[in-house]
């Protein structure tokens, strides 16, 4: 799949994508890259889809930068 493919898909199921992911608890693994950061880091969220870890960061006290090549996410 081409880069185009793959950002037409997520342009065009982005509603079911962050449905079926937006709840997800990803805590275990959030926690896991956290621990590897120091107070006051930035986070870039590149691919940040429904921006569930980039909340989750942000409510963690980092900074975070997020982006998506959807730009429907």
């Amino acid at each position: 799949m081409s880069d185009y493919e793959t950002i037409t898909y997520y342009d065009l199921n982005a509603k079911s994508f962050v449905e079926g992911t937006v709840n997800v608890d990803f805590k275990a693994t959030q926690n896991r890259f956290l621990n590897k950061l120091s107070p006051n880091d930035v986070i870039l969220d590149f691919g940040c889809g429904s921006g569930r870890d980039s909340k989750f960061f942000l409510t963690q006290g980092f900074r975070v930068d997020a982006t998506d090549g959807s730009s429907e996410l």
